[in-house]
């Protein structure tokens, strides 16, 4: 499942809110944004499984909620990303991570240290 940075804004609203919200609530978040604009991204949040939706009584309204939380969304999106761009390699990964000398020196130790713990966990 792959989410656009329009839909990922959604998708953020709905996850810090915690709880099921209508288009009209959706819509305060985004006062650059018409109605439209927000039921199609919404249209293709629950196309993508990534949204849940109920009508609201006889209106067109509608409740809608995450039906996959931040942090699964996050772990799928970096399965996807090791895949595709590195064969599966965490070691190739944090290689990449290194020769981009884009780490510091407490980047280096937390993960070091993260790994370390993840180790002994997995003891």
């Amino acid at each position: 499942m792959q989410i656009t940075k329009a839909e990922m804004e959604i998708m953020q609203v709905l996850w810090e809110s915690g709880r099921r919200m209508t288009t009209n609530e959706i819509m305060e978040y985004f006062p650059d944004k018409n109605k439209t604009t927000i039921l199609t991204l919404a249209g293709r949040l629950l196309d993508k499984g990534a949204l849940q939706s109920v009508k609201l009584g006889r209106s067109h309204a509608h409740e809608y909620w995450a039906a996959i939380s931040e942090e699964d969304y996050r772990k799928m999106q970096t399965k996807s990303f090791l895949l595709s761009i590195h064969n599966g390699s965490a070691k190739s990964l944090i290689s990449s991570l290194f020769q981009a000398e884009n780490l510091t020196k407490k980047d280096i130790e937390e993960l070091r240290s993260f790994i370390n713990s993840e180790a002994d966990r997995n003891d």
